[in-house]
């Protein structure tokens, strides 16, 4: 039994815990604890949600003004994963929301690629475009060089339409003395000149959103989103800087003039019109495709329709997710209609803490972004 005097008071007047457990008294303290309402004050902000009370036009496009390439996507490769029951999928959502092609950046190469080529490109002609990927393990063994850029070779003469690279060239592969393979390392040329050479367009992430070379803290607005994947953050010495990785890129563009490079998500730069026009200025033989990316773009609308409608024959459509009717959708909202302020993240996921606008280009500019910017570069029918 525990007694306790209260200060001020009578040695005669008392107040008795008694231990819990015993007489129950501390399991009722305990629940009047938990029926306490909560003090927003202390609301973590992980936990923050806000409704908008904004009451604005909301516009549902079904189907877009023109049937849709999506440049940007992943699908997956080999036969295990790309079954007839997963492809169907594909192929309903795609018809659903006016799609008529999509290319798939997962081929890999060799027997995988092979195995994806023909579950979808032979599969469904016109509805499916593969692109290759190279085998960066081992970049400093001798002769690896010459066995990648022969790979590729072969790789394109299977039916890819084009070699990826993700962003984890100039951020992850390291020698065995630990230094990272620069976008620009001269082992890499031959592989950018058998592009040009065989007249396949290069897609390459480079480096992430500018949060992402950020000090994870009260300043960073993709906050939630780090939180939820701390790998994505590339901030500190052991990496280098978003603008040295760009900049490796932007020599590769220009040392290779003859092969054509598309900017994955907006040349990861959708924070900086400016820089990207002058990009596009600079280098005739750079796109970029919008994937992944609305969340950026559509926050600063004004800014964005003037430079969709500038270099309305250098902008490629894409999204980076997986194939689903009500996630273009959202795409073409903001391509299409004025409305404003509205939520995109299940067009990819949560990217910021934000709505967007649309940008209600003309017609003749949604028709180049949408299908025919990139049935020239692929060589496809209009």
């Amino acid at each position: 039994m525990l007694m306790i005097i209260r200060p001020g008071t009578r040695l005669g007047v008392v107040l008795v815990l008694l231990v819990a457990g015993r007489t129950g008294l501390g399991q009722e303290a305990s629940q009047a604890d938990s029926s306490r309402p909560e003090d927003i004050r202390e609301l973590k902000l992980r936990d923050w949600q806000p409704r908008s009370m904004l009451k604005t036009k909301v516009t549902r496009i079904s189907l877009p003004k023109f049937p849709v390439i999506d440049v940007h996507n992943h699908l997956g490769g080999g036969a295990a994963t790309l079954t007839e029951a997963r492809v169907g999928r594909y192929l309903r959502e795609m018809d659903e929301a006016g799609v008529r092609t999509v290319v798939n950046l997962d081929g890999g190469w060799d027997r995988k690629l092979k195995e994806t080529i023909a579950a979808l490109d032979e599969a469904h002609p016109g509805r499916f475009l593969t692109f290759a990927l190279i085998n960066l393990q081992g970049f400093d063994d001798d002769g690896w060089s010459q066995r990648e850029t022969e790979r590729l070779r072969q790789s394109f003469e299977a039916g890819a339409k084009g070699l990826k690279f993700h962003k984890s060239l100039g951020l992850s592969y390291r020698d065995r003395d630990g230094q990272l393979l620069g976008i620009d390392d001269e082992r890499l040329d031959p592989i950018w000149a058998l592009c040009g050479e065989m007249n396949k367009p290069v897609m390459i992430h480079t480096a992430d959103p500018a949060a992402f070379f950020t000090p994870l803290d009260r300043y960073n607005e993709r906050w939630h989103e780090l939180n939820q994947h701390p790998n994505w953050l590339f901030f500190g010495d052991q990496y280098p800087s978003r603008e040295e990785l760009l900049e490796q890129r932007n020599r590769v563009i220009a040392k290779h003039p003859g092969t054509t490079f598309i900017g994955a998500h907006f040349g990861n730069n959708p924070e900086d019109l400016e820089t990207v026009g002058t990009w596009l200025d600079k280098y005739p033989n750079f796109v970029v495709d919008i994937d992944a990316r609305i969340s950026e773009l559509g926050r600063q609308p004004y800014s964005c329709r003037r430079f969709f409608i500038k270099y309305q024959d250098r902008i490629l459509f894409g999204t980076d997710t997986t194939p689903k009717a009500d996630a273009y959708r959202l795409y073409y909202r903001f391509m299409e209609t004025d409305d404003e302020y509205f939520d995109t993240a299940e067009s990819h996921h949560r990217q910021g803490f934000w709505m967007i606008y649309g940008i209600f280009l003309p017609e003749p500019v949604l028709e180049k972004i949408y299908r025919s910017n990139a049935a020239k570069l692929f060589g496809l029918p209009l």
